[in-house]
């Protein structure tokens, strides 16, 4: 007998799943906001796309609706503050930006301060998808520092990225059934 996944289930699997930490920051429906994301990902290389999920509950879901760009934050291992700031709920835009160090860009939109990486995007398009809204944006510009570590969260704590695992060698993959070896 097969057994359904439920929400709490798909929860506490996804706790083993370690993912990058970011904020990303908007300007619409009247505000400014950011919000902790763990959801980030690249889609494709051309054009540039990236996307993250948000809750539909999430006070940033109608300002990332609303908004013709956003900025993903990708913070470091040295942040764990900022993640915990923008993941606090019920905050006023004001709050959540008190005693953050941040710039606006020419969009409005803000820029946080001594982060890893910056991805400036133009929204792209929204998906329903259940609880959430699945957000694409389209890359126009990235800022690198030149040095630091990603944070990540993994079973319900933040973690910096640990030693390279070493790999063993395997022969080449063939590309098409077809290849010959």
């Amino acid at each position: 007998m097969k057994q359904q996944t439920d929400g709490d289930r798909l929860r506490h699997a996804m706790r083993r799943v370690p993912s990058p930490v970011t904020v990303v920051t908007a300007v619409g429906a009247g505000e400014r906001r950011g919000i902790t994301i763990g959801s980030f990902a690249s889609v494709s290389l051309d054009p540039p796309l990236v996307s993250f999920n948000v809750g539909k509950d999430a006070q940033m879901h109608p300002v990332i609706e609303a908004a013709d760009h956003f900025n993903v934050h990708v913070l470091t291992d040295t942040q764990g503050y900022l993640c915990n700031h923008f993941a606090l709920p019920d905050t006023t835009p004001a709050q959540q930006f008190e005693n953050v160090s941040f710039r606006l860009d020419a969009q409005g939109t803000p820029v946080l301060d001594a982060v890893l990486t910056v991805f400036f995007c133009k929204k792209y398009a929204l998906y329903d998808a259940g609880d959430h809204t699945l957000v694409v944006g389209e890359v126009l510009r990235i800022e690198e520092a030149p040095e630091g570590q990603p944070i990540l969260y993994f079973d319900r704590s933040y973690r910096s990225v640990g030693e390279e695992v070493r790999s063993s060698l395997f022969a080449p993959v063939k590309r098409a059934s077809n290849d010959v070896p």
